[in-house]
């Protein structure tokens, strides 16, 4: 049992008490931001002020993105792109300069099978960015595994998850695939009862953001942490916050009526950050002039990602997750011969 007022810090951040939802269970970390002002502009804000044009380029697995402004935009891994041939999804956080031309950036397909304009969206390039990849095992296959049939796998699995917790909890059957593109997450993410559902979570736990010096959140789901996520800016995790408040609220609405453990706690998600430390492999890849991707990683499965802007010489973002090791490596060749097969 955890000492009331007892202080959790790890490295300057402090996490602060959970807020609990149903199954969801917030915690808001808060700390000194190292980048100060606003620095970047996010994806969805700077396409919806038409600032950036993301092109397609014929490869499922990668894009083009021009900024034509002034500011450096802010790409978060997992951002869903909405239109092209197929929405697609990016691979890494992404930090692109201003003004610069055909800045290539990895993606996975997160529509399966269309290949083609859908209704009267643009064919060549992407419409919006309105949503970000809604589960732990989503994040982990575009950004660790880099599997694009372990991400169509779950695409699939969060759909049909959605629709039996929805179905029981509205006593009728629902399905969030929409007929327009049944494989499309984006627009099952869009559907309305799903919108119903997120409401109470939504409304209770939306002004956690206004927490002072708030610069990331911990999350967890019947039990089980998923992440834990760090900015080292309180601007940018504002910005982001609508989308991010939605993906783990989606995550949870998947869950609900699972079976759950003991709920966690501060110290809980303090042991989980130090799990990551330890790592038996690091890797880094330079993803543009102002971008490095960096991975840490241990046998026990814990991991994490932290991304630098080499400009600055800072990081902006840190991300805690962990992999079930016990059987991570037999579901990675079961989706990898489903997308051979689908080649």
């Amino acid at each position: 049992m955890e000492i009331p007022n007892e202080t959790f810090v790890l490295d300057g951040i402090t996490i602060n008490d959970p807020h609990t939802v149903e199954n969801l269970r917030l915690f808001i970390l808060t700390g000194r931001e190292n980048i100060l002002g606003k620095p970047y502009k996010v994806l969805s804000e700077a396409m919806s002020q038409k600032q950036v044009d993301v092109k397609e380029t014929g490869s499922v697995n990668q894009l083009t993105i021009d900024n034509n402004g002034d500011d450096h935009v802010f790409i978060h891994s997992g951002d869903i792109l909405k239109g092209g041939k197929q929405d697609r999804t990016i691979a890494y956080d992404v930090i692109i300069p201003p003004r610069a031309q055909n800045i290539p950036l990895e993606s996975f397909c997160v529509e399966q099978g269309r290949w083609e304009q859908r209704a009267d969206e643009e064919v060549v390039a992407f419409s919006s960015n309105s949503k970000m990849l809604s589960s732990k095992d989503l994040k982990l296959a575009a950004k660790h595994d880099k599997n694009q049939g372990r991400v169509w796998s779950k695409v699939s699995e969060q759909k049909t998850h959605l629709n039996e917790k929805l179905s029981v909890k509205n006593g009728y059957a629902i399905n969030v695939a929409d007929e327009v593109s049944e494989t499309s997450l984006q627009l099952a993410l869009e559907n309305e009862e799903l919108s119903k559902a997120k409401e109470a979570y939504h409304d209770a736990l939306k002004d956690l953001i206004d927490t002072p010096d708030a610069l990331g959140y911990a999350y967890a789901i019947n039990g089980e942490i998923h992440g834990v996520e760090i900015y080292n800016n309180t601007r940018l995790f504002k910005d982001l916050w609508d989308k991010i408040l939605e993906s783990v609220v989606v995550e949870a609405i998947g869950k609900e009526g699972e079976e759950s453990s003991t709920p966690k706690t501060k110290k809980d998600v303090l042991d989980f950050m130090k799990a990551g430390k330890s790592n038996d492999k690091k890797t880094v890849k330079k993803l543009n002039r102002l971008t490095n991707f960096e991975t840490l990683e241990n046998k026990a499965g814990h991991l994490v990602f932290t991304t630098t802007d080499l400009e600055w010489k800072k990081w902006v973002h840190k991300s805690f997750m962990e992999v079930d090791t016990t059987t991570y490596d037999r579901k990675m060749g079961v989706d990898n011969m489903r997308f051979q097969n689908h080649e």
